[in-house]
């Protein structure tokens, strides 16, 4: 892997990192609260962008986000619950887009903390599978 992928890997992983540090924030204004709700969407692009990424790097086509994780839950043989959560967070973005109505923000602010241990051990797979990649 040369440098500038690897670059690309690390700085979306502290980005992750940096962020969920924000998820128990309870916004104290509807400013704070668009922050924490930009904060969370942008976490779940970047977490579904390192799956593609890894998809790439292990050789395997390129797909849509769904296909991507669930081929790499497949061929990597992670607990088919961690891809289903991702895709169900992957569903949330949506609703943190659009800002459909406030049952969903209820929704989202209860849901930080399953997030939070969702993108770790996430991040934690893909961590042991670049150290897999960097080593050959």
């Amino acid at each position: 892997m040369d440098d500038l992928r690897e670059k690309r890997y690390n700085d979306k992983i502290n980005y992750i990192t940096s962020s969920i540090q924000l998820f128990s924030t309870i916004p104290k204004n509807e400013l704070e609260k668009r922050g924490i709700f930009y904060t969370i969407q942008t976490s779940i692009e970047s977490l579904i962008d390192l799956i593609a990424m890894v998809v790439k790097d292990l050789g395997i086509p390129v797909n849509d986000d769904e296909k991507n994780i669930s081929e790499l839950i497949n061929r990597r043989k992670i607990d088919p619950e961690l891809g289903e959560d991702l895709k169900k967070a992957n569903g949330m973005r949506n609703i943190l887009v659009h800002r459909y109505n406030s049952i969903e923000e209820e929704t989202i602010f209860e849901s930080e903390n399953k997030l939070k241990k969702l993108f770790l051990e996430w991040l934690k797979i893909i961590e042991e599978i670049l150290n897999e990649l960097t080593d050959t």
